[in-house]
């Protein structure tokens, strides 16, 4: 039948035949770009989630950092400081350094002499002739 067409000078495909491939190949395209551009969405989408999340974790930090720059500007921060590490006083005020003692400092108590064992000699002899030992 094939070799019939092709005598009668018919192409292979009509022109319906050929057009609907054409349209079939441009709808694949098509599908597989959005596809593909769906994906990427969701990748983009997933990073900025990330991002936000680090965005705010930073945040809070400023916030800290921000707080200890207010506090560390104040009189009550520098008089705490002062008197933590610098060991300066107010006016009126006694300065007071409390002195860990050392291991050196510490006595150490003798030590408790241990009883001396008898000799060897003297316990089998009480083991065979005192008759008080079991």
């Amino acid at each position: 039948m094939g070799r019939d067409a092709d005598e009668k000078g018919q192409p292979p495909l009509s022109w319906l035949q050929a057009g609907g491939l054409i349209l079939f190949i441009l709808i694949l395209i098509v599908v597989v770009d959005f596809g593909q551009r769906l994906a990427e969405s969701q990748r983009q989408v997933e990073a900025v989630g990330r991002v936000r999340t680090e965005v705010a974790a930073l945040e809070r930090e400023r916030a800290a950092l921000l707080t200890q720059v207010a506090y560390a500007t104040t009189d009550a921060a520098v008089i705490a400081w002062a008197h933590e590490h610098g060991k300066m006083i107010q006016p009126g005020e006694v300065l007071v350094v409390p002195m860990i003692p050392t291991a050196a400092a510490t006595p150490v108590p003798p030590p408790i002499a241990a009883p001396t064992p008898p000799p060897n000699w003297q316990l089998w002899l009480a083991l065979f002739f005192d008759p008080r030992v079991p």
